[in-house]
């Protein structure tokens, strides 16, 4: 039995004829009786009776008055007030329960005590649903989630952290407050129903405590919905029902409807100038062509129960008054989902920027493919030259690019300026072709270009000054040296012209010779003689070769 009877404050309970006493003779009330009842039921599991007060987050059931009255903590005031009837069946009304297990799609909880239809209860997800939810409750059985019109619950409705208030009604759960149909634009607005939440969720199991929390979260969903229609206004988003009827005319008070049933093909939207709130909302509609660019702006229709259906049009025209309602001019852009008759949607409208000051105007007819000129020095009119450029392959109007080449290029010749055509190395080699320049690369393909040429001390360690197409040089001994080629020549019947000196002392010179010994297309072997025609090693060494 309950500790309200526990023996060591009544000390027992005896029936005398038709009255309930104590062992000491005291009266037992009904209000105790009640208590127990409710506590043995599971409804007050959080409730401790004594003398003494426990921790803050217990109701108190206090005997040091007769008859005991029942307290819960006033953090406020800081002190135990007595618990009002509206507080007592409002903490019997709301129960937690405790994800254990299972998936986003398939969540597994504990059994509450005296779980039960008809009855409020929280719980704290631990993963996101993908798709419609079960919830099985441990002992009991498993049930659907949904919602209030009985369809299954959308994507992330349950979600990580974030606590969820359910109604059971004996054959399934519903959610009370769906989060998931709320505009993407004003999303942010719910962080007060998730702190709210969390706050719950760090609640005892007791019925007391769940119960301020449920309060509390009710109140911050309410604010959410309030914040989103606030955030909404904000982006001019007016709240509509849909009409699926397609024709001109007034749709009636709170309704829109679009020239054509698939969203994707209407061009026109009629808009009456009551929204579902009953507010006037001419004023907002008529500012929706103040844009002076072509596109004025952009609107997106958005379920409010399913924020994946929206569709989004560009607005290209003037905003017609059609007498009671406002028509508007689309172009469709994009997005999914049906629109269902007399269902909630957003109207949310994005105004583009005005056209810049500079924007330039231009003449009624102009010459295809002709030259723009300012007409004027304020930058915003240009007028026609009359002047033609061909724009195929570079202004050419060639039909190839070879062919847009042969029209731009000129002749080679003194005077000549712009495109020319690059000779070959066999063009330039041949020396004969006066339409084409050599290249920088080509240049020592002519026949009269020195192929290689060197100026090198042959005396002691032999060392290149300065030298073209030769890599190095071979001492061969006195007089002797061979030049090693970079690029081999074509053929070895190339001409070797040169001279040296040799220093004699006192300012005076030695006359050197050079003879070639042996040629190669990748070397040549020379000696160098004094006059006497012995072998001497010159100091100074020039001399060039010519050939293929």
């Amino acid at each position: 039995m309950a500790t309200e009877f526990d023996n060591s404050l009544h000390w027992g309970l005896f029936l005398t004829g038709t009255t309930l006493t104590s062992e000491t003779g005291k009266y037992v009330r009904v209000s105790e009786l009640v208590l127990s009842a409710l506590r043995a039921a599971g409804v007050f599991s959080n409730m401790v009776d004594g003398i003494v007060a426990p921790a803050t987050d217990k109701l108190w059931l206090d005997k040091n008055v007769d008859p005991a009255v029942l307290k819960e903590w006033d953090a406020t005031g800081a002190s135990w007030v007595p618990m009002s009837y509206g507080r007592l069946f409002g903490r019997a009304a709301v129960d937690k329960l405790t994800v254990t297990g299972g998936t986003g799609n398939a969540v597994v909880v504990s059994q509450p005590v005296g779980f039960q239809a008809n009855r409020l209860y929280l719980m704290t997800p631990t993963q996101n649903n993908s798709a419609a939810a079960t919830i099985t409750v441990a002992g009991v059985g498993s049930y659907g989630v949904k919602y209030g019109n009985g369809a299954d619950i959308g994507a992330t409705e349950f979600s990580a952290g974030r606590q969820a208030v359910l109604f059971f009604t004996g054959v399934r759960f519903e959610v009370v407050f769906p989060l998931g149909g709320l505009s993407s634009a004003v999303l942010a607005a719910q962080a007060s129903a998730d702190a709210a939440a969390a706050s719950a969720s760090s609640s005892s199991t007791s019925a007391s405590n769940a119960a301020t929390s449920a309060t509390n979260a009710a109140n911050s969903a309410t604010a959410s919905a309030n914040s989103a229609t606030a955030a909404a206004n904000a982006v001019a988003a007016l709240p509509y029902n849909f009409s699926t009827t397609t024709t001109d005319a007034d749709p009636g008070a709170g309704i829109f409807r679009l020239n054509n049933v698939a969203p994707g093909s209407a061009t026109a939207a009629y808009i009456d100038n009551v929204d579902a709130d009953g507010v006037s909302a001419t004023g907002v509609l008529d500012n929706w062509d103040d844009s002076t660019s072509t596109v004025r702006g952009v609107l997106t229709i958005r379920s409010k129960a399913n924020a994946t259906i929206r569709h989004t049009y560009n607005v290209t025209g003037s905003v017609v008054d059609g007498t009671g309602y406002r028509k508007l001019t689309l172009a469709y852009i994009g997005g999914s989902g049906a629109l269902t008759n007399g269902a909630g949607h957003w109207l949310i409208f994005n105004r583009t920027g005005d056209n810049a000051s500079g924007d330039v105007t231009g003449p009624g007819s102009s010459t295809n493919n002709g030259f723009a000129r300012f007409n004027g020095t304020t930058g915003k009119v240009i007028k026609d030259s009359a002047a033609v450029i061909a724009i195929a392959d570079g202004g050419t109007g060639q039909g190839t690019a070879a062919n847009a080449f042969n029209a731009l290029k000129q002749a080679a010749s003194d005077t000549a300026t712009g495109v020319v055509e690059l000779a070959t190395g066999p063009e330039v080699a041949t020396g004969t072709d006066a339409a084409r320049v050599p290249s920088v690369l080509t240049m020592g393909s002519h026949q009269g270009v020195a192929k290689a040429w060197i100026n090198f001390n042959g005396d002691g360690t032999v060392a290149i000054r300065d030298s073209y197409n030769v890599t190095s040089i071979t001492d061969n001994g006195t007089g002797d040296y061979t030049l090693n080629f970079t690029i081999a020549l074509a053929n070895a019947n190339y001409a070797v012209v040169g001279c040296g000196r040799d220093d004699a002392g006192a300012g005076s010179y030695n006359v050197v010779c050079i003879t070639s010994i042996t040629q190669l297309t990748t070397s040549c072997q020379i000696r160098t003689r004094a006059v006497n025609n012995t072998a001497i090693d010159s100091d100074t060494v020039g001399l060039a070769i010519f050939g293929d």
